[in-house]
């Protein structure tokens, strides 16, 4: 831990984790009337994804495939960052609440404040999950595609070995916490983008915008919880967070080029191995790994 680094008291860990949950409370999509989705209009000539996020984008091949061709691989995009989130929500971030509410830190003086703010959480997520299938569907319905199958995701699959090699409880629980805090800061930065872009389908846009906002209560709420976690970690331990948190940042940024590769035989795509050849070298981590560092030095590690 930095030698300038205080870590917040906590009676002010209580009251910031006190004023989440008023918000929660406020601005939660669990507790607001649900999105329609039939009653956005759907555009057949709006893409179901945003360009800038697709890893190939500046490929030629990309560039030179036939309209049809890219309008139905940005409607898989779709599917991919929904089928991805659903991994994340259910596989990384559920754990991690259920852990902090089964059993909170020994020594935390928020015991019950820290149940509170992860239980709503849990079912922030428990929503995001529902959103992400309704949504994917709802694409894949209108655009009359086959739903994309796919089921190795390299996150997910990391995070699993990472698991089944610990060799203490402690480190099971600091794993299943560094993912999903470093998980739930990262998404925002992808969120962000389409949340902001009105130029994709509607429902898209509604969909990331709903979620985005969110997720950005959640990146505070398992900050300040990971305060009272790393007050009473050794120096050993505080690493072992630390580079499971940069570990999982290089993860989320993964291409998920295996996901593509379907997608590419799915939807006809020329030159389909060429581009996942040429991609697997690029990689745009720096974005998520100055997250990653932010949250970091804001925990004190």
């Amino acid at each position: 831990m930095s030698a300038e680094f205080a870590v917040p008291d906590s009676e002010n860990v209580a009251l910031m984790l006190k004023k989440l949950s008023a918000l929660w409370k406020n601005r939660a999509a669990v507790n607001k009337s649900q999105l329609e989705y039939s009653d956005l209009e759907f555009d057949h000539t709006k893409k179901d994804f945003c360009e800038s996020l697709l890893p190939f984008r500046q490929h030629d091949a990309w560039k030179e495939a036939p309209e049809e061709v890219k309008a139905n691989c940005f409607s898989y995009a779709w599917g991919i960052y929904n089928l991805k989130t659903i991994y994340i929500e259910c596989d990384i971030v559920t754990p991690a609440c259920e852990d902090i509410i089964k059993c909170p830190p020994v020594n935390s003086p928020n015991r019950a404040d820290l149940q509170d703010v992860m239980s709503e959480a849990l079912l922030d997520e428990a929503l995001h999950t529902r959103m992400s299938v309704m949504a994917c569907n709802y694409i894949y319905d209108r655009r009359k595609l086959e739903p994309l199958n796919y089921t190795d995701f390299n996150l997910i699959n990391w995070r699993r070995e990472m698991l089944a090699g610990c060799s203490a409880e402690w480190q099971r629980r600091l794993t299943r916490f560094a993912v999903a805090c470093a998980s739930e800061t990262l998404i925002t930065d992808y969120l962000k983008v389409m949340a902001e872009d009105r130029s994709i389908q509607r429902i898209c846009h509604e969909v990331t915008r709903v979620h985005a906002e969110d997720e950005w209560s959640h990146s505070s709420v398992f900050s300040y919880v990971a305060y009272d976690i790393v007050r009473d970690l050794g120096s050993a331990e505080r690493k072992y967070l630390r580079d499971t948190m940069l570990k999982t940042a290089d993860l989320f940024a993964d291409n998920e080029l295996g996901a593509w590769e379907t997608v590419f035989r799915l939807s006809g795509m020329p030159y389909a191995r060429e581009i996942i050849s040429e991609t697997e070298r690029c990689n745009e981590i720096n974005i998520y790994l100055d997250s990653a560092e932010t949250v970091i030095s804001r925990i004190g590690l």
